[in-house]
């Protein structure tokens, strides 16, 4: 946790199996009252309790901070928390190219994978090209509980759940994200993808090696290509890097 501060780099760490104890709010790697942080080629399983217990964080006082290239897995709080404090600044951060596989929340909402929860909303929080797969049943894809200023652009979003994983969220905006088994699509996504996302496996276990990050204890779930859903390309886990999309516009 990085807490009162500015600019930092987290890299090449892995979390394995935290909150198994707290009864508390916990998240993987976050920060507090932090700025210009860059988080990137850590992987982060086994988060314990719904009590946020998500892999990332952006908290209270977060202002351009990027989390980029990390790998999270099997945490029962989640993938991603939003969530800003009353009366602080939470704005300009970025999430892009990561990957979760098989993270949940199947606590009380408004939780869910992703999380855009606490007293205040963020301002122009921008999450884009990730890979959000997930098998596990109960849990919502996205939720919200009121509060906005995210922004989720070509994202992967595939659950393979039964009953599958809505978005439960109106307030925040989707734009050319490609979805499987979340149900209804967010209205305000108007460029939706709903084409297969061309997966290598049928049931997820991870990105594979890519780039400099550390090596994942599950091995080879990766798209087919980098080029938008539904074309013929295919690229192999051991050299695809998690910079997926389901459309050819990227940032």
């Amino acid at each position: 946790m990085l807490q009162h501060g500015h600019h930092a780099l987290v890299e090449h760490n892995d979390v394995d199996g935290f909150n198994m104890r707290s009864a508390g709010y916990n998240v993987g790697i976050w920060a507090w009252n932090f700025d210009d942080a860059v988080y990137q080629y850590n992987e982060v399983t086994g988060g314990h309790g719904t009590l946020d217990s998500q892999a990332f964080d952006f908290d209270g006082g977060n202002n351009r901070n990027v989390y980029q290239y990390n790998y999270s897995h099997d945490n029962e709080g989640g993938f991603l928390l939003v969530c800003n404090a009353t009366g602080m600044k939470t704005s300009d951060n970025v999430f892009r190219y990561n990957v979760s596989i098989n993270d949940r929340n199947t606590g009380s909402p408004p939780y869910g994978v992703i999380s855009v929860v606490c007293p205040a909303s963020t301002t122009n929080t921008q999450v884009y090209n990730n890979t959000v797969v997930t098998d596990q049943a109960g849990t919502a894809m996205v939720s919200d509980n009121g509060k906005g200023g995210v922004t989720f652009r070509n994202n992967i979003f595939v659950s393979t759940a039964e009953g599958g994983s809505p978005i439960s969220d109106t307030l925040n905006t989707y734009d050319h994200n490609l979805y499987v088994g979340v149900g209804t699509v967010p209205a305000s996504d108007t460029n939706a993808v709903t084409a297969d996302p061309r997966l290598l496996g049928a049931t997820p276990d991870s990105p594979g090696t890519y780039g400099s990050a550390p090596t994942p204890r599950h091995s080879a779930r990766a798209p087919r290509s980098r080029t938008p859903a539904g074309t013929t390309t295919s690229a192999t886990a051991s050299t695809a890097r998690p910079t997926w999309a389901p459309t050819s516009a990227r940032t």
